[in-house]
């Protein structure tokens, strides 16, 4: 599902990260922990093929890090910290549009929408503008856009971070429901924001 090895990339004086090796087989839950500047987010943007580490290589779901990045963003779910939203457009629309980048044609796309609306529990407010949303509604808002395309490995980056209790067990119930039959991989900060996991790596200094 996803294989690299020796991954190092360096920012100038810094080692972001230091001949890093990964196994992850299908069906897993990994979370992948680290304080801030321990190199998770250089990881993360290696893994989803928008940074080409200096050394090492790797595959995803079959898909050369190195040489396929295209193709490997096509496949995989990302459901990144910051907020990405498109103020003006309601759920079911940010959603689908989310589906018809991942290559999926306009009507399926629409139709995929709704039903991880539904999923994640968004069902009954699909139609409101993105600005009306709670915090928590937008963390599984993100959740849907990554599951829409139906993908085999989801990347989640912080998914419970700033959610009071209440937001951050929803979206942990959700992603009991969507492991069962997907790989998941957790970033995250603090141990005590992550799932329950088969693997954990913990990261320091790139290592």
């Amino acid at each position: 599902m996803l294989d690299v090895k020796d991954l190092s990339v360096r920012y100038g004086q810094i080692q972001a990260l230091d001949h890093l090796s990964m196994h992850i087989r299908a069906g897993e839950i990994v979370s992948v922990i680290g304080a801030n500047g321990a190199g998770k987010s250089t990881l993360l943007k290696v893994l989803l093929g928008f940074l080409r580490p200096e050394a090492g290589e790797g595959l995803v779901l079959g898909h050369d890090i190195r040489k396929d990045s295209f193709g490997l963003r096509r496949v995989v779910g990302y459901m990144p910290e910051d907020d990405c939203f498109i103020p003006g457009l309601d759920a079911v629309s940010f959603t689908a549009n989310f589906g018809e980048l991942s290559g999926m044609p306009r009507a399926e796309a629409m139709k995929r929408a709704h039903d991880v609306l539904y999923y994640v529990g968004l069902g009954e407010s699909r139609y409101r503008l993105l600005e009306t949303y709670s915090a928590g509604m937008k963390q599984r808002l993100k959740l849907a856009q990554a599951l829409v395309h139906d993908p085999k490995i989801l990347f989640l980056d912080e998914p419970t971070a700033s959610l009071d209790a209440v937001a951050t067990e929803q979206i942990k119930n959700s992603l009991d429901a969507i492991k069962r039959n997907r790989t998941v991989v957790v970033i995250s900060h603090s141990i005590s924001q992550i799932i329950d996991s088969d693997l954990i790596y913990v990261l320091k200094e790139g290592r």
